[in-house]
């Protein structure tokens, strides 16, 4: 199986922009069973954010493991956060994730989508 993640940019100056990684590719990386994405400021992170001053050098990972994404914070200065029906939940260390759940990084609003 190709493991695929297609996620939407749903602010800022990206607002709309539709970002694919395919492990197949060799995106992001894979060791102990998982894959990750990385997301960050860096220039060599999968999703670099260069235009969010609010998001951290290395700020988070989307990870795929046991059949489902997670999102994980890497103690970032902002912090990252899954929107809820109440408030933003702050994201302490890993969390699920589901598809079109919106979640935030620095300032970045984002959705991962539903591959097909």
């Amino acid at each position: 199986m190709s493991l695929r993640l297609d996620v939407t940019i749903m602010s800022g100056v990206d607002d709309g922009l539709r970002l694919t990684y395919s492990a197949e590719n060799g995106d992001g990386a894979q060791e102990d069973g998982c894959w990750k994405v990385s997301i960050g400021r860096r220039e060599d992170s999968d999703m670099c954010l260069r235009n969010d001053t609010f998001v951290s050098r290395q700020h988070a990972y989307l990870i795929w493991e046991d059949g489902r994404w997670w999102l994980q914070d890497c103690d970032s200065t902002n912090g990252s956060f899954l929107e809820t029906d109440d408030v933003d939940a702050k994201v302490k260390g890993t969390i699920p994730i589901d598809f079109g759940a919106l979640f935030r990084i620095g300032h970045t609003w984002m959705r991962i989508d539903v591959t097909g």
